[in-house]
């Protein structure tokens, strides 16, 4: 048992490392602390949240830890009121915690008490929910954000034979035992019913999770990253199993991460792409993808905050104005007479027959005197305003436009008027 956790360590690669130890108190935990002290060469930190769900209970398990930190260093937070899914809020608030004794730099790595049983059950979970092949991977040995499951190849009753022996206490959690959470059902229930038809059920579980580890990793290595906006074309030609797993790589880059995105979602993109239609939207947790003119743009809802000024200067036939110039975004119905043309046309037939997407559309910018549009983005001065050999008076006309992107220009402008 200990040598399977000096094992595990020396390939994590953290031999050494100051590491936090997630305690809760329970079984698991326990060995965990154990273990470490037992063959970790580097120093531990004792991590403890008091999530102070059932009452008196929840500080004689803040208690216990403290008193079997011992000499080591022990900090405990207490976490604040439960907003949304009790198990999802519990898991944020850990994860967070953890993430900032990492940024400040007083560990190195947090290990947490995950099993292997608690591998097989991650993966029936999955199944159950509805994952694809990336998400029978169950849970990470190593994490992005500094988690290490050092306890990954051991399983869940090993750990308290080997407590039992060795004299060890440990706390039980009474909602471990609660109908209500559907990871317990599956321990209490499912699992129990699948070894007696299949005694080594749990083992296979867990090696299945091993191999789909593998393999993503392998088709991580081989798809490239890409921008926000792809072209439909080289989407469809792929075969369907590599172009799911761009879709998914694809979400990530422009997110960050993957969360709350399922196959269900990987499914949305991909009907999008796919779809006999050559415009439409879907909108997925923390993206939304668009497709126009044979490509699909993924772009988060707030963008970041990236602000670019883009200057426009016009010089116009003053004596046709018709009012103040003002600078505001197209509408539906906005009429335009491009340079040249013998009368004005929908700015939306324009877009099509320039094949802009319905992105770079949201915000396009445009000005007009009140009554017509003197200046189209991208299409310049109208046909009606342009100087000629006859005009009089040349107004001079500097508009500057803010945005986030210099692609979305926002109609929040600063215009400077001065005749020449």
């Amino acid at each position: 048992m200990l040598d399977a956790v000096a094992a595990a360590l020396d390939r994590l690669g953290v031999s050494g490392a100051r590491l936090g130890v997630a305690v809760s108190g329970g079984a698991d935990s326990v060995f965990l602390l154990h273990a470490l002290r037992e063959v970790h060469r580097g120093p531990l930190v004792v991590l403890h949240v008091n999530h102070g769900l059932r009452g008196a209970a929840s500080d004689e398990d803040e208690a216990f830890v403290r008193r079997l930190a011992g000499e080591l260093p022990c900090a405990v937070v207490r976490a604040g009121p439960v907003e949304g899914n009790l198990e999802q809020f519990c898991r944020r608030t850990r994860l967070r915690w953890f993430t900032e004794w990492r940024a400040v730099g007083l560990v190195d790595w947090v290990a947490t008490g995950h099993t292997a049983s608690d591998q097989a059950e991650t993966v029936l979970l999955r199944l159950l929910r509805g994952t694809g092949p990336t998400g029978l991977r169950g849970v990470l040995e190593r994490t992005k954000s500094g988690l290490i499951r050092p306890l990954l190849g051991v399983s869940r009753e090993a750990v308290r034979e080997y407590l039992a022996r060795q004299g060890l206490a440990w706390r039980e959690d009474a909602s471990n035992e609660d109908p209500r959470f559907l990871r317990n059902r599956v321990r209490r229930e499912v699992l129990p019913l699948l070894r007696e038809l299949s005694p080594a059920v749990e083992g296979h579980l867990v090696r299945l999770a091993g191999i789909a580890g593998l393999e993503e990793q392998y088709w991580r290595e081989q798809i490239m990253p890409g921008g926000p906006v792809r072209e439909v074309k080289s989407l469809r030609e792929m075969h369907p199993a590599l172009r799911r797993r761009v879709l998914r790589e694809w979400i990530a880059s422009v997110k960050g991460d993957l969360r709350r995105v399922e196959e269900q979602h990987i499914g949305q993109l991909e009907r999008l792409v796919m779809g006999a239609r050559g415009a439409g939207s879907v909108t997925l947790p923390g993206v939304v993808a668009t497709r126009s003119f044979g490509a699909v743009r993924m772009a988060c809802p707030e963008a970041a905050d990236s602000r670019y000024t883009k200057e426009i200067v016009l010089e116009l036939d003053e004596d046709r104005l018709q009012g103040d110039l003002r600078v505001r975004t197209w509408q539906p119905g906005d009429r335009f007479q491009p340079a040249g043309r013998s009368e004005p046309i929908l700015l939306k037939r324009l877009f099509q027959v320039a094949r802009i997407p319905l992105w770079e559309r949201e915000n396009w910018p445009i000005v007009t005197d009140g009554v017509s549009i003197v200046w189209s983005n991208r299409f310049g001065v109208s046909e009606s305003f342009l100087p000629t050999g006859d005009t009089r008076n040349i107004l001079r006309f500097v508009a500057r436009i803010s945005g986030l992107d210099e692609s979305i220009p926002s109609p929040s402008t600063s215009c400077i008027l001065r005749k020449q």
